[in-house]
């Protein structure tokens, strides 16, 4: 498979595509697979507009123990030789870019710079009117989770304390995490990248994509209206299976610590 995939992919411009599968095996559970968030905490109340606001006005405490969580999770993963792999491929000019459904910034830590984020970052905060961004680092999350956990389940401490982790902009305004909710439309900036990275693409990656978050879910489609080579890596079948060119049922980060011998 991996002398399959490396003659399909030399000398082409390559797009790869991740879901959520690319980061389960850097101990992210994926949200909506088992042992996933959404098992414990319902999207409806702590992911969809407008009830996630109303939750934390309401009951701030819920708010805080699925931040807590969320994070100690997303602070304990590691990139695994999938992130690395691509990162490799980009510094040798074979991957043009990534599009990620991801938030976990894993793609960054591995060392990759072109990156469509189409669903946020988890570390990154920005300003609604001036675009002003911030992405905090793994110390500051710390250091916010431990704060969060002295405060007790106090209401009044609880929003105080959140709504500072975020900080404020230079211009005044409070800053907002750049993760999108349900309900939300995807920022028109990395919809603007994706597109930009779909038409110069060759092959098409698509890596741990179930293939029914839309719109993302089309980009493979589209990828393959217009000539695209699709390779999937997926140790389960997706929606996208029947596109693939060829089709390794291996979990991403198996397969990829043996590309990365012979990158």
């Amino acid at each position: 498979m991996v002398s399959e995939f490396l003659r399909l992919i030399k000398g082409r411009k390559i797009v790869a595509f991740t879901g959520s599968g690319a980061s389960a095996e850097s101990g992210i559970p994926t949200f909506r697979g088992k042992g996933g968030l959404w098992e414990k905490y319902d999207p409806q109340t702590y992911a969809t507009l407008p009830y996630a606001f109303h939750t934390f006005l309401k009951h701030p405490e819920k708010i805080a123990n699925f931040l807590v969580e969320a994070y100690e999770t997303f602070l304990k993963a590691e990139p695994n030789a999938t992130h690395y792999a691509l990162a490799k491929l980009e510094e040798e000019g074979a991957v043009l870019g990534v599009i990620t459904q991801n938030i976990d910034n894993l793609h960054q830590l591995a060392g990759t710079s072109q990156i469509c984020e189409l669903h946020g970052n988890t570390y990154r905060f920005f300003c609604r009117r001036c675009g002003y961004a911030h992405t905090k680092t793994k110390e500051e999350i710390r250091k916010f989770i431990d704060t969060v956990d002295r405060q007790g389940r106090h209401r009044k401490n609880l929003i105080k304390k959140i709504l500072s982790f975020t900080g404020r902009c230079r211009c005044g305004k409070l800053l907002i995490t750049s993760v999108i909710f349900f309900g939300q439309g995807l920022p028109q900036a990395e919809l603007n990248k994706a597109s930009f990275f779909l038409e110069q693409a060759e092959v098409f990656l698509c890596i741990g994509a179930s293939g029914v978050v839309m719109p993302a879910a089309s980009f493979p489609f589209y990828a393959k209206q217009k000539g695209c080579t699709i390779i999937e890596v997926n140790p389960e079948s997706s929606e996208l299976s029947y596109l693939a060119d060829l089709r390794i049922q291996q979990p991403s980060s198996a397969f990829f610590s043996q590309v990365l011998e012979y990158l």
